[in-house]
């Protein structure tokens, strides 16, 4: 999931809501829906049934969780994503299936869960989450815990540090190859930016490096296993992160600390957007993923010197904002270009 859209207006006053029609019949199944888990020693089932949720995020993550918290009689979900399904999404997203190709994965996704859970409301938040506009849904949601189930570390970061400002506490996964990472962020304890300073720029996203299915669905029941944890009061990985190495078929648990010289995150101005825009993906992508209405448009597979030249000649002295899906290949053109670019006096960088 990426970070941002030109559209930056505030919430959605209508986001889509999907909720039981008939609730009183709806929970009198829950009681035996969910007895094995009421069980549980130190487990507060109320409090869980009663319990609001964020996740952000759909795919290889979300769709664990999703599964997983719907299960588990967590009252109400809101959930944010802007992506449509694809075929190659199938292989780590068990909510779908092939007849749901071209179907937003939060409307689906809410769909599958309230199969699962018919006393469960779902909000559906169907477009790209950006810093215009975090605040608001955090504080028009008001959830118990964020859940991020997104893909890129620019989206990770801007989550955590809008988690920090609210103090709304944060579940946190990451998964790769085969391997993956869980934790819990605090505001006043640790804090993603304790673990990783700055945004890593080589880092690629899933649809480059590749990611195993069964990983991605073993750090998604982690992090699912940590919401409800923090949910039900019992203990979670605050202030730990926890690794997952598929190959190896081991997990190692890491304690962290805060970083005594990091300045607290009060404020989101840092992800301001360039006022000019440069859109790097296919036609084909463009033309179904909206995302920056009015950017300017050089696909990186078009991108010749005379074409870059072109471009970058009407723009001396500008700073250009690069983006595509996952950031890989706005990184490319950014290593690429770079050079070019300073010949006009344009900066470019990252969206």
């Amino acid at each position: 999931m990426d970070v941002t859209s030109h559209n930056r207006s505030s919430v959605p006053s209508t986001p889509q809501i999907l909720a039981p029609k008939n609730p009183a019949q709806a929970q009198a199944l829950e009681a035996e829906r969910i007895s094995r888990q009421d069980r549980l020693p130190g487990f507060d089932q109320q409090a869980v049934a009663t319990a609001h949720v964020l996740v952000i995020g759909a795919g290889g993550l979300g769709c664990p969780v999703v599964q997983a918290l719907a299960a588990a009689g967590v009252g109400s979900i809101a959930l944010v994503d802007h992506d449509v399904i694809e075929l190659s999404n199938l292989q780590r997203q068990p909510l779908f299936g092939a007849a749901d190709c071209g179907r937003a994965k939060a409307e689906v996704a809410a769909h599958r869960a309230r199969e699962i859970a018919p006393a469960l409301t779902v909000t559906v938040y169907r477009r790209y989450l950006e810093a215009s506009w975090i605040l608001d849904l955090l504080a028009e949601e008001n959830p118990a815990v964020i859940v991020d189930c997104t893909d890129t570390f620019a989206t990770k970061y801007l989550i955590a540090d809008a988690a920090e400002i609210t103090g709304i506490p944060l579940v946190w996964g990451s998964v790769l190859r085969y391997q993956g990472s869980v934790s819990v962020f605090r505001t006043g304890s640790v804090h993603l930016r304790d673990l990783f300073p700055t945004i890593p720029e080589t880092l690629e996203s899933c649809a480059e490096a590749g990611v195993l299915g069964a990983t991605t669905a073993v750090i998604g029941s982690l992090v699912a296993t940590e919401t409800l944890k923090f949910l039900a009061g019992l203990p979670t990985l605050e202030g730990r992160l926890l690794t997952y190495e598929a190959l190896s078929g081991t997990f190692q648990n890491f304690a962290l600390s805060p970083d005594p010289e990091r300045v607290p995150v009060t404020d989101l101005s840092a992800y301001e957007l360039p006022k000019i825009l440069l859109d790097v993906r296919e036609q084909s992508e463009r033309e179904t993923q909206v995302k920056y209405p009015d950017s300017l448009h050089l696909p990186l597979s078009a991108a010749t010197e005379d074409a870059v030249r072109a471009m970058l000649k009407p723009l001396a002295g500008e700073c250009v904002g690069v983006f595509c899906k996952s950031g890989a290949r706005a990184a490319k053109f950014m290593k690429d270009w770079g050079a070019v670019a300073a010949d006009y006096g344009v900066r470019l960088t990252g969206v």
